[in-house]
């Protein structure tokens, strides 16, 4: 809760209420922060309800003019708040559209009164006591040139009693002032420079000079109104103060780490430490330096966490700091100095993991960008930052920025995921050579045109694949049955297949084993577990063939040409099994292999070896796996070893074909 001391009485003429109306329509809000306190009308009796703690500078309610701290709200669109909780009010601020009307009480309204209440403005209190304890015997002040004599100000007249009211000092004070008078001026809020630079009204820039000041100061004010002669006279109780400027370059960080005051009562921003690779490394600045200005705005008594935001909305490519060095021994940084910083990182690299067509485009900014930007979406990427109108003639536009472009990133802040104000904040402050990483994309009608193209290539190739191919070169392709035509000349065709109505394989006729010498070898388009449909036209059943019959139409001697209907399954069909058995020292196995790219071929049995070899394998299974040794690719040798030194027991991994019946039956 808050307490101001005030007349409120309804007959003592100290209070006025009226209506005020603000309009919040392009601002973020109406400004005024509130909280529920009370006002002493008399030692006996006092007000208690909603009052107006600040007002945001540049807010509807600074620009207003009608509204002050202090004032007591009565009501806000028509419903009486005088008896509300501070959280309902700011409840209805929040439901209210962009206006509010509020009636507002106002306590001690006289033009004397505002020109000492304690609420409007704490820098001339401050100012007002430093005075009075500094110059108590300064009681022939000239404070004008009115023509006559004048008495000596109360406020400085040691003969007084100090305790005497604001209304009966400020019958003493001058209505108008030279340059000699003491500055009395109103330091809230903002104001400009000759140069254009807004910068705080308690800046340094902004200090008032005598005349005699003046005539010794004979250095040129800078663009934020600077001169040590202001400098040291605003901030004379500090030590060895200094002006250091510094030119911001395009993606190089300040490099300087900021503290705060050791003591928690007291609020400052200190240097902790400055990064060699950063912009301050070369100039007059060290860790414990107190930072009380930059570029006309005041750091002095503010907290360092709130000086980081400042350093970042600073504009302009020239940075200018007002600093105090302080000896070694003093107290007053709560850390020490920071001398190790991170590596600086690139925040954007990702971008181009992302999107591998994004560029880095440079462009000087000298003035303008002469680039518009738009929140929107586009069918490729989605929501986004795009570039939407370019000046004729700009950097932007030589540069190589085009209409249509998606910014993501504006030197190392990104901007993928960024709303408009964000991102056009973030142009507005770049300043320099900035360097932005854009991407272009495809229009909606050049999108379109390449999927109606993509779409007829699909069509064509479908119907490209649909004609008939020419045999003797036809290309076997997966899933579908495909004829080609084997030129033999009386050569064997070097296979070993499987299938057969007396077969562990009774579906159909696979391929698994093709010998380096035959003529499917030399022809190279047959592969291990291509199903054979036919043979120079003629189905091969071999759920009514016996295995001989169909091995013998591999066997056969062909006169020139052998026709082939192949179908190559994708993934492969087959079965895996295991056979374990006990092998005795001496005994051979019984199996006659031949090594291929899929493990080792079983090309003969001799029966009577081993019964589990009897009974589960036979001619044309794959050994893949020997005792958990893979075989795939092993040569002769290498299997003739394993197989010859194994003994005890014996584990076999075997695949075999399992196709799917893609013959009809004979009729």
């Amino acid at each position: 809760m808050v307490q101001y001391q005030g007349n409120s009485g309804a007959g003592g003429g100290g209070e006025h209420i009226h209506m005020v109306t603000l309009d919040k329509t392009g601002k973020k809000s109406f400004g005024i922060c509130i909280v529920r306190g009370e006002v002493k009308d008399s030692p006996n009796t006092k007000t208690t309800g909603i009052f107006i703690k600040g007002i945001v500078p540049d807010s509807p309610a600074h620009l207003c003019g009608k509204l002050k701290v202090g004032d007591r709200i009565l009501s806000l669109n028509g419903k009486d708040v005088r008896h509300s909780t501070e959280q309902a009010v700011i409840d209805l601020i929040k439901e209210a559209d962009f206006k509010i009307d509020l009636e507002v009480q106002t306590f001690d309204k006289s033009e004397e009164s505002n020109k000492t209440d304690s609420r409007s403005n704490g820098y001339m209190q401050a100012m007002n006591k430093f005075n009075q304890e500094q110059t108590p015997n300064n009681n022939n002040n000239n404070m004008g040139n009115t023509g006559t004599n004048r008495q000596p100000t109360v406020r400085n007249d040691p003969r007084r009693n100090q305790t005497f009211s604001a209304s009966q000092r400020i019958k003493h004070v001058p209505m108008h002032y030279d340059e000699d008078d003491e500055d009395t001026r109103d330091m809230t809020g903002r104001i400009r420079t000759e140069a254009g630079y807004e910068i705080d009204r308690a800046s340094a820039g902004n200090c008032k000079l005598t005349k005699q000041e003046k005539d010794r100061d004979k250095e040129q004010e800078d663009e934020f109104g600077y001169t040590m002669a202001k400098i040291n006279k605003r901030y004379k109780m500090m030590k060895d103060l200094r002006r250091i400027e510094v030119q911001r370059q395009a993606n190089v960080p300040l490099g300087i780490a900021l503290a705060g005051h050791k003591d928690r009562q007291k609020m400052a921003c200190f240097v902790a430490g400055v990064d060699p690779n950063g912009m301050l490394a070369n100039v007059d600045v060290k860790p414990g330096d107190e930072i009380v200005e930059v570029n006309g705005n005041v750091l002095k008594n503010r907290c360092h966490l709130n000086a980081t935001g400042m350093f970042k909305n600073v504009e302009g490519e020239k940075l200018v700091l007002i600093t105090s060095r302080r000896k070694p021994n003093d107290e007053g940084m709560c850390v020490k100095p920071i001398k190790k910083f991170p590596t600086a990182a690139d925040e954007t690299k990702f971008l181009f993991d992302q999107f591998p067509k994004a560029r880095t485009v440079k462009v000087r900014k000298e003035g303008f960008f002469g680039i518009m930007v738009i929140y929107g979406k586009h069918v490729e990427v989605g929501n986004g930052i795009f570039v939407s109108d370019l000046r004729e003639g700009s950097n932007a536009e030589a540069a190589g920025v085009k209409v249509g472009d998606m910014l993501l990133a504006i030197n190392q802040d990104v901007t993928v995921d960024s709303n408009y104000d964000e991102a056009a904040g973030l142009l507005k402050r770049a300043e320099g050579v900035v360097t932005m990483v854009l991407l272009t994309l495809k229009s909606e009608e050049s999108i379109r045109a390449d999927k109606e193209a993509e779409e007829k290539k699909k069509e064509e190739a479908k119907k490209e694949e649909e004609k008939p191919q020419e045999p003797a070169t036809a290309e076997i392709k997966p899933n579908k049955k495909i004829l080609i035509e084997v030129k033999v000349e009386k050569k064997p065709l070097g296979v070993i297949v499987t299938g057969g109505k007396n077969n562990h394989v009774k579906t159909g006729c696979v391929i698994t084993h093709i010998y380096p010498e035959g003529a499917l070898a030399a022809d190279n388009r047959l592969k291990i577990f291509d199903h054979i449909c036919d043979i120079n036209g003629k189905a091969v059943h071999c759920e009514s063939l016996t295995t001989l019959k169909v091995h013998q139409l591999f066997h056969m001697t062909y006169e020139k040409n052998v026709n082939f209907t192949v179908y190559r399954a994708d993934p492969p069909e087959l079965d895996k099994f295991n056979v374990e058995f006990m092998k005795k020292s001496g005994k051979e196995l019984g199996l006659s292999l031949t090594p291929n790219e899929r493990g080792c071929t079983i090309c003969d049995i001799i029966q009577g070896q081993y019964p589990e070899i009897d009974n589960k394998l036979q001619r044309g299974d794959i050994i893949t796996k020997f005792n958990g040794d893979s075989m795939e690719g092993c040569t002769f040798q290498v299997c003739y070893a394993l197989f010859k030194g194994a003994n005890g027991k014996i584990s076999m991994e075997v695949t075999r074909p399992k196709p799917t019946l893609r013959t009809e039956a004979p009729k």
